[in-house]
């Protein structure tokens, strides 16, 4: 033998003994003809034993894998790498790698194939292992995301059992919540059980400490059963009827008290392991804040209709109020009319008693026409006015000319200020830009502030009223002022408190600026006040026009939709 042989033989049968792969050589009918120690150290068989013993096929769970490969790689230098579960001697399963290479003489003639087997039983295991965390970590973000994402307990929870469901597809997801009383946990979302299943009473509702279920909520800690055969349940003969065979119960913690449940069945053998049982803490915690945050914001949503439904209650109290004050000078405004009205008409009914009521004295009984058709039309505004500004309904958010809604209000102050010996001016800057509003409650608004500038003249005076562009680039200012007494510095701050008033007793109850503000508020604009005692005090509202309100409507879609 030449010496470049002996060496290439001698390499050869080094790697054959010292390969940590195990190394098979079979004949063309897939019996081994060599092992190393390696493989027979795999494989749990001492390598001579195997030779013409062992048929590839028997080292194979799936032997049709082996085939399959083996009959298509029949040629010499042929090479394939596959994965696959193979058996020890006594009955173990590990996953393996193996390499095949087909094997022949030098004419070519097949005569075998040369197999290299490596144990990846921990590689696939880590690799597994490193699956799993990645998709409860997704599933956790998934979960996150949806309780973040939203008020709306329903939905939230239903976005968090159909996350959990996808991660273990023959499953039942429950999730109970905790009635205010803390003695009943009732069922508020699931998925993955039968109709006949979930609508047992004892599933829909369970009482605190009342099975596995119950306890968990007591207990405040995950309880785990991998048999319901050996479990202490009361219902344990539902759950397997529904084919149920092992189950975790999570409890559901917000702020160191329990809320709920979160309960994981399987309809297969299943073993929870520690791993799994802290994901499913991880996303229980995180419901039992969604649903503590729900709760909150359900008790905050109720709050505030309690709120806007009494802040309504104020403005029409208010509104009668104004009403009431208005009612008193309005009567007596339209008797004055009236009265004239019925005075020219006795005075024709005697010209026509005594005759003379003849072409001749048909100027003076045009005249007398003349006046009491423009008194009849006085009264008939008067009312107008009166009857626009009290129907009640519901607020209507129109485009109105500010000026339309200031002269309004103005004729409905007229007569009173008439009366009351008061000067009014009101002059509006032509061309002013629209607004969109209610004209009903910003009429009420200035009404109200019209009367209590009314009230503060008790010795007659000025009242102003003026409507203008703001200095703030889109928006229009309605300014009141009067020469009354003013208001102390001390009370500035609190004006626009309920109830709080410097009028004498039975004349205010301090709920007109209150409810001023809260019209303007809710119309996206602001009031602002100046005074001076002695010298008199002015009221500002200032509102956004039609092209402001469309323009920030515009922001606010493009913040809320995004880049």
């Amino acid at each position: 033998m030449r010496r470049k042989d002996r060496i290439s033989q001698e390499v050869a049968q080094a790697i054959f003994q010292w390969s940590r792969d195990g190394i098979l050589l079979c004949d063309e009918k897939g019996f081994v003809q060599m092992a190393n120690a390696a493989a027979g150290e795999l494989f749990q068989w001492e390598p001579g034993e195997m030779v013409g013993k062992v048929a590839l096929a028997d080292l194979f769970l799936a032997p049709w894998e082996l085939e399959r490969v083996r009959s298509s790689r029949r040629q010499r230098g042929e090479i394939t790498e596959f994965e696959a579960q193979l058996i020890r001697r006594n009955g173990d399963i590990f996953h393996g790698r193996v390499t095949l290479l087909g094997l022949g003489d030098r004419e070519g003639k097949f005569s075998g194939h040369l197999l290299l087997v490596r144990d990846v039983s921990s590689e696939r295991k880590a690799k597994e292992e490193l699956e799993a965390k990645s998709l409860h970590l997704a599933t956790l973000a998934d979960v996150a995301r949806a309780l973040a994402s939203g008020l709306e307990l329903k939905e939230v929870l239903d976005h968090a059992v159909m996350a959990i469901h996808r991660l273990l597809r023959a499953a039942s997801i429950r999730i109970y919540i905790l009635d205010p009383a803390g003695q009943w946990l009732e069922l508020a979302a699931w998925r993955g059980a039968s109709e006949a299943f979930i609508h047992k009473e004892q599933f829909q509702r369970r009482r605190v400490g009342d099975g596995l279920l119950g306890k968990t909520a007591l207990a405040r800690k995950a309880t785990v059963v991998d048999n319901f055969l050996r479990a202490e349940d009361p219902y344990v003969e539902d759950i397997v009827k529904e084919g149920l065979v092992s189950s975790v119960y999570i409890p559901l913690v917000s702020k160191e008290k329990t809320v709920g449940v979160l309960c994981v069945s399987s309809y297969q053998e299943y073993r929870f392991s520690e791993e799994f049982i802290e994901f499913l803490t991880a996303v229980g915690n995180q419901i039992g804040v969604a649903i503590e945050n729900a709760r909150l914001y359900e008790r905050l949503k109720g709050a505030y209709e309690e709120i806007s439904e009494t802040q309504e209650q104020l403005i029409r109290t208010e509104k009668m109020a104004s009403l009431g004050k208005l009612a008193a000078t309005v009567a007596h405004e339209i008797n004055n009319p009236l009265s004239v009205v019925l005075t020219y008409v006795k005075l024709m009914q005697n010209m026509i008693k005594k005759g003379t009521f003849t072409p001749k004295r048909l100027s003076d009984i045009s005249r007398f026409l003349s006046t009491m058709e423009s008194e009849t039309s006085r009264c008939g505004e008067i009312v107008r006015n009166l009857l626009a500004f009290a129907r009640h309904s519901t607020p209507k958010m129109e485009e109105h000319r500010l000026e339309d809604i200031v002269q309004r209000t103005v004729a409905l102050m007229a007569h009173d200020l008439e009366m009351k010996e008061m000067r009014l001016i009101c002059s509006c800057e032509p061309d002013l830009p629209m607004v969109r509003c209610d004209s009903r409650q910003i009429q009420q608004a200035l009404l109200n502030l019209m009367i209590n500038a009314t009230e503060a003249m008790t010795k007659g005076g000025v009242l102003t009223v003026r409507a203008r562009r703001a200095s703030k680039e889109g928006f229009v200012t309605v300014s009141v002022s009067d020469t009354g007494c003013g208001i102390p510095e001390e009370n500035l701050s609190q004006i626009f408190e309920p109830f709080f008033t410097t009028k004498e007793e039975a004349r205010g109850v301090g709920l007109g600026l209150t409810v001023v503000q809260g019209i303007v508020t809710r119309h996206g604009g602001t009031i602002e006040v100046e005074s001076q005692v002695g010298v008199g005090t002015t009221f500002h509202i200032t509102l956004p026009s039609v092209e402001a309100s469309e323009s920030r409507g515009d922001e606010v879609q493009k913040a809320e939709v995004g880049p």
